[in-house]
């Protein structure tokens, strides 16, 4: 079921005026079009609105109550609100050049609803994204952490996400009973050998030993929904992060092992070297902090693997294709499938770097 609120072109008309003030008195909005995804908190339309100056210009329209419930909200009630504090706050200023939010983007209060507001930059976040562009983003990644070396106290701004690293940790109970029940399933029946699934198994069990050693390295500020989907590279070459809804304070390296779990999932093109990009990450990030933090980033990009990138897809990933959600897509099941498998193997791989389960199958 739908229950998405879509706004009519003359409440957006009046919202986007309010939004920008005298520049706003003539808005008149030309066209909509939804782009709100489908099991998303929000409602998101590209618009295209006339500013009575002459001309047009595209902006999207972000209303972050609109939309459905999400597989996070009862675990972050702040979720429908964070993104419009982050871009109503001084932080999105504060970010080093070379990386940061849309151009003109922001929110406003109209008729008891937060309205985020954005130039569109579509053609930024269609970019094809390469190995090369990887290396790229993890060197610029570090940047985040110029917020915080100016100001420590940046990390206690009571709207920040925390631990969203572990955000589906409550789902390692259907992690473990997914794993005992692959053989039941012709697509799955073979999907890991019986010395990886007591591995995953083990895995699923360090939480607590995880969320210990991720407390004790440096944090900093974090996207944290970075993937190329939420990415984008203008004509300048500046990197354009947008959807903020989890903003936060976490683990250095977290955001990096979201951008690598997801690169191939949501499009990016070519295999990565993730020991070179986190490489290239630890030492900006060390830069930037002036002190040698490449173990607290290869901890952090290990942890996010081992929880995030592992709990979702043992989780809701195998629930998925156990109930046939993609029903005859074929290409999509096979994709997704895929991720798991990939997304597994890289945890169990990081498993064994810090000494997690067993050794050998």
């Amino acid at each position: 079921m739908n229950d998405r609120w879509l706004p009519a072109p003359e409440q957006i008309a009046r919202a986007l005026a309010e939004y920008l003030g005298r520049q706003g008195r003539a808005v008149k909005v030309l066209s909509t079009e939804d782009l709100s995804p489908g099991l998303g908190q929000s409602t998101v339309l590209r618009v295209r609105v006339d500013l009575g100056d002459g001309g047009t210009s595209g902006w999207i329209a972000k209303i972050p109550a609109g939309g459905n419930a999400s597989l996070l909200e009862l675990n972050d009630p702040a979720l429908v609100e964070r993104e419009a504090r982050f871009l109503s706050s001084p932080l999105p200023a504060a970010i080093p050049t070379g990386l940061g939010t849309p151009p003109d983007a922001g929110a406003v209060r109209h008729e008891g609803r937060d309205w985020i507001f954005m130039r569109d930059v579509e053609k930024a976040i269609d970019h094809r994204w390469t190995p090369a562009d990887a290396h790229d983003v993890a060197r610029r990644l570090a940047l985040l952490h110029a917020l915080v070396a100016a100001d420590h106290t940046l990390l206690a701004t009571p709207w920040l996400e925390r631990d969203g690293y572990v955000g589906y940790a409550h789902h390692v109970p259907a992690g473990h009973h997914n794993l005992g029940l692959l053989g039941e399933h012709a697509r799955l029946a073979g999907l890991f050998s019986p010395g990886q699934i007591r591995r995953l198994h083990t895995c699923l069990d360090a939480l607590d030993r995880l969320t210990a050693e991720a407390d004790r390295i440096t944090h900093t500020l974090l996207h944290g929904d970075l993937h190329v989907r939420n990415l984008g590279r203008t004509a300048d070459g500046t990197l354009v992060l947008i959807d903020w809804e989890h903003v936060g304070a976490g683990p250095v390296g977290i955001d990096l092992a979201t951008f690598v779990s997801l690169y191939r999932l949501f499009g990016g093109e070519g295999e990565l070297d993730e020991e070179a990009l986190l490489a290239e990450y630890a030492a900006a990030l060390s830069e930037v902090a002036s002190r040698d933090l490449r173990e607290d980033a290869e901890l952090g990009f290990a942890i996010c693997h081992l929880t995030w990138g592992l709990h979702l897809r043992l989780g809701p990933g195998l629930t998925a294709v156990r109930q046939d959600v993609f029903g005859e897509s074929e290409t999509e099941l096979a994709r997704h499938v895929e991720d798991i498998r990939s997304g597994a193997l890289r945890a169990l791989a990081w498993a064994k770097r810090l000494g997690i389960g067993e050794e050998k199958d």
